[in-house]
This record gives structure tokens, sequence and C-alpha cells, in this order.
């Protein structure tokens, strides 16, 4: 066994970025446990190896959880029922499917005694729109979407027991990922959107006048960053930013997608959601100084090996 992390346990192991952190983290030889609420076998099978065990748990249930939590020294926390762009309508579901159970399982990890929770939360939700832009981990936060409040709420309650009892968690806020293997669902992940969009012969759908401004960043650079916080011996109970630290707005990620296409991509504008900040772009210096950890794929070329990958061009 690896020195180190022990036994890492990916809880939302089918999810997009649980899919690439599962593929990544065993081809570097680590022990693996996979959870999620339902495993394919076609997942079972593409993941097969005598250093990875898959467990169907949900969240929901607290017992299986705690059974998938045994001997797991590393935890990664993908799960996440909620996205940004369900905006406030779901509120009452948000804290009872998310916050609550998020808290039971943390409960559940510090009583078995797994040594390290990660959180991966979210860098464009938590801060809200007054924050000062590249924004640091220590603006203040003001979410203006339930999505953001629930992930900020477990933040603060991984705060809570790390500082009652002494739990070593690190929370990765990361701004927007996209690359190869993302599907568009529940809203969230605008390239997936615009190429499901595009497939279909839609118009792609703008909510505002297409000024806004994001953080994208690579699968493969996020992956880097929850591996350089499984292995940080230091800087316990700490917060990162993971993003490219550049803003691009909608329009320029549409100008750029269409030229990688090398078609046009028509565009359908509708208000802006309320929901919605104007601007967020994550300044990544404390992941550089902590972490040892810089983003290393530019958006350009994100985007080339995205479109290769999913077929769409040669």
């Amino acid at each position: 066994m690896r020195p180190g992390p022990g036994l890492i346990g990916i809880f939302g192991v089918t999810g997009f970025i649980g899919t690439a952190l599962m593929t990544h983290l065993k081809d570097r030889g680590y022990d693996l446990r996979g959870v999620s609420r339902h495993i394919s076998q076609d997942f079972r099978n593409t993941h097969a190896s005598p250093r990875v065990e898959l467990v169907e748990a949900t969240i929901q249930d607290p017992f299986a959880i705690a059974a998938a939590l045994q001997g797991v020294d590393t935890v990664v926390q993908l799960i996440s029922t909620s996205a940004p762009s369900l905006g406030n309508r779901f509120i009452t579901s948000d804290i009872m499917d998310n916050v609550i159970p998020h808290v039971t399982a943390i409960e559940a990890a510090l009583n078995i005694g797994v040594r390290r929770y990660i959180f991966v939360s979210s860098g464009g939700a938590v801060y809200g729109a007054g924050a000062a832009v590249p924004t640091p981990e220590d603006a203040p936060t003001f979410p203006l979407s339930s999505h953001g409040i629930t992930k900020l709420m477990i933040e603060k309650y991984l705060a809570l027991f790390g500082a009652q009892d002494d739990l070593d968690y690190v929370v990765l806020r990361p701004s927007n990922p996209y690359g190869p293997g993302q599907i568009f669902r529940k809203g969230q992940g605008l390239i997936p959107a615009v190429l499901q969009r595009v497939a279909r012969g839609l118009p792609v759908q703008v909510f505002g006048d297409g000024s806004a401004e994001r953080d994208y960043i690579f699968i493969d650079d996020v992956l880097r960053a929850i591996e350089s916080a499984v292995l940080l011996p230091k800087a316990r109970q700490q917060t990162f930013n993971i993003g490219s630290g550049r803003g691009t707005s909608v329009t320029a990620l549409l100008d750029a997608l269409q030229e990688g296409l090398g078609r046009p991509i028509a565009r359908d504008y509708l208000p802006a959601r309320k929901s919605d900040v104007p601007r967020s772009v994550l300044d990544i210096a404390k992941a550089g100084a902590l972490l040892g950890w810089t983003p290393s794929v530019t958006l350009q070329d994100g985007i080339a090996h995205t479109l290769r990958a999913q077929g769409l061009v040669r």
C-alpha cells in the first residue's frame, strides 16, 4: 500500500469528477473504494482492479454511508443533488437532501476515525456578487443560490468539527470544471450544455447579454488538485480555490467552441437569472503556495481535447 493516504473513499464516484478521479488515482496505484447510489455493470467492468472496491450506498441512508466509511483513511466527498441552475426553487429539498445527510456523513467519518476529509465545494457559487475579482478564499461569502448556501453550510460544519474535534479536513472550491465525459444534467455545465444543443441542432440559450464571466478549469487540473489535497502533509483545515485564475465571458466561450467545431453556433438570448453572479474568477495563489498546484491546461487546449475525445472533431 502506498504510504500516506491509505484507503481513499471516493463518494460520488459515478459523477463527472468522480469517474475521472477513479481513473486518475487507479492509474497511480492507490487503494480505492468508490461509492455511489447506483453503479452500473459497465462502470464495474471498466474500473475492475484488485485495488478498487465499488460500493452502492446513498448519502440519504446514514447506515449505508457509515458502512461504506469503514476502513477508509481519506474521504473525497463529491456527492451533491443540487445545482446552481435550479435557482432557489427547491430550498427545503436542498437542506434535507444535501446539508443534513452531509453533516451526518461527516459525524460518521469522525466517529469511525477517518484521517482526512476532503470536501469538493464550489468556487463559483459560495462567494456571491459582491466579492472582489479575482476572489481569494477569505473574501466575504454571500451566495445568491440555495446550491451555494448548502455548499457553504457544509464547509462551516467541517470547520466546526475541525475546531471542536480536531478533524483534519480540506475544502476545495473548483470554479467551472469541464472536459471529456461531462454530461449536461441538473442544468450544470455550460460547455456540455452547448455541445448538447449543437448536437440536437438547437440554438444555445444565453441568459443575459453574454457578458457574464466565469473561470473554466479543465478536469485534469482538478484531478491533480484533489490528489495534491490527498497527499498534503501539512496545512490541514484549509480551504483552496481551484480555477484557472482567468475570466472568460459566455460570448468568448461560445466563440471558442464555434472555432473548435468549425461551424457557427446559433444563440437564443434570454433574460438574466437572479441567481447568477455577473463575474466569477478565482484567486488561486493560495493553492500554488500551500498545495504546490497550478493549472496547466489552457482553455483553448482544453476545448480542443474535449472536442476530440468526444468525437466531435478529428
